[in-house]
């Protein structure tokens, strides 16, 4: 991968030397964070620090715990556009309070090219199966698919089961008439690789997305339809099933309510060969106030006779221009058909601060 690398420094550089080369250069710093501005080149660096502390039954039972995270996260980015219309662009992301979230990596480090027919990236990012997927909305830590997961049970699916941010190719076309669509292909997907025993790792190669979405008004609502795949090779040695995941998604946008809602079939996807195929409900709301959010989502997942419920609710909110707060609760019941139910709670509070 350290060609991604070489190849992210040298565009950086070379927007770098275009905006050294262009008179009238701009320094300052406001909600974007440091901004640096000459001519077409733009250069936007910003990073937060955060403490984290929650309170949670987990869903085994027992006495209610306390935990504790401190998190730091940074990105930088650069675009350059063309006299001809291209535009350049460079991104890099590091944060690590998602990575103690059943494998989940939010580092990304890609370039991209844009122009009138369609958007190229190559790197370490998100797909189209998770970029172009409507489903209940996620604001601050996340509800129902979001930090909760540091402390017990497991978070919804939401979209299909992809390839999270292994390297990869993708391809989005522009929007025409409302409809958008993206394709990637990530020659391999690895979590876990270092597990003694090989079954519980996540190896799987040759992994494809495919994502679409059309969104138009209706009356005085912006309405969206959305569909999304993916397919993959596992590795024998871990004797998991391939991938093949799929959803479907709506949402509603009026002022500053949002609703959304998605079917998700995981299938066995990276599953034992032995285990029930899983598929998943999601729904939920958010409104944006400005200096503050807040959302509502419940899912449920089925995996053959059991079910999966949480049901979870967070708040954004701006103390100041630099200081933020987040609240999450979250509440967790899984219901077994040959074994007792459980169910477990995690409550979590957020100050941070961004720069």
């Amino acid at each position: 991968m350290s060609y991604i690398y070489r190849t992210v420094a040298m565009l950086m550089a070379s927007i770098s030397l275009q905006a050294l080369q262009t008179a009238q250069a701009q320094l300052a710093v406001d909600e974007r964070g440091l901004v640096f501005e000459s001519g077409n080149v733009t250069v936007q660096a910003k990073g937060a620090v955060a403490v984290q502390t929650s309170w949670y039954e987990p869903l085994a039972g027992g006495t209610a715990r306390e935990g504790s995270e401190f998190d730091g996260s940074a990105v930088i980015f650069a675009e350059w556009e063309t006299s001809s219309g291209l535009l350049f662009g460079a991104r890099g992301e590091v944060d690590t309070g998602n990575q103690d979230i059943q494998d989940f990596e939010r580092d990304e480090l890609y370039v991209y090219v844009s122009s009138d027919l369609g958007r190229v990236e190559l790197g370490e990012n998100d797909g189209p199966a998770d970029g172009l997927a409507f489903h209940a909305p996620t604001i601050g830590l996340g509800q129902v698919r979001g930090d909760f997961g540091r402390y017990t049970g497991s978070v919804a699916l939401l979209s299909p089961y992809d390839s999270r941010d292994a390297l990869k190719v993708s391809y989005y076309s522009p929007p025409v008439g409302g409809f958008r669509a993206g394709v990637s292909y990530s020659p391999e997907f690895e979590s876990r690789a270092d597990a003694p025993d090989p079954r519980d790792r996540i190896l799987q190669s040759d992994v494809y997305e495919f994502g679409a979405q059309y969104v138009a008004p209706i009356g005085n609502w912006v309405a969206g339809l959305s569909g999304a795949y993916v397919k993959g090779t596992s590795n024998p040695i871990t004797e998991r099933e391939d991938i093949s995941s799929w959803s479907v998604g709506t949402e509603l946008r009026r002022g500053k309510l949002t609703l959304g809602t998605a079917y998700v079939d995981r299938g066995k996807s990276d599953l034992r060969a032995t285990a029930d195929g899983e598929d998943e409900w999601n729904a939920g709301a958010s409104w944006d106030q400005g200096r503050w959010e807040a959302a509502a989502s419940y899912a449920v997942t089925r995996d053959g006779p059991d079910r999966e419920h949480r049901a979870g609710a967070g708040l954004d909110f701006d103390l100041t221009k630099h200081v933020y707060l987040r609240v999450d609760a979250v509440r967790l019941v899984s219901e077994f058909e040959a074994r007792p139910k459980r169910d477990g709670w995690v409550g979590i509070a957020e100050l941070g601060s961004r720069f």
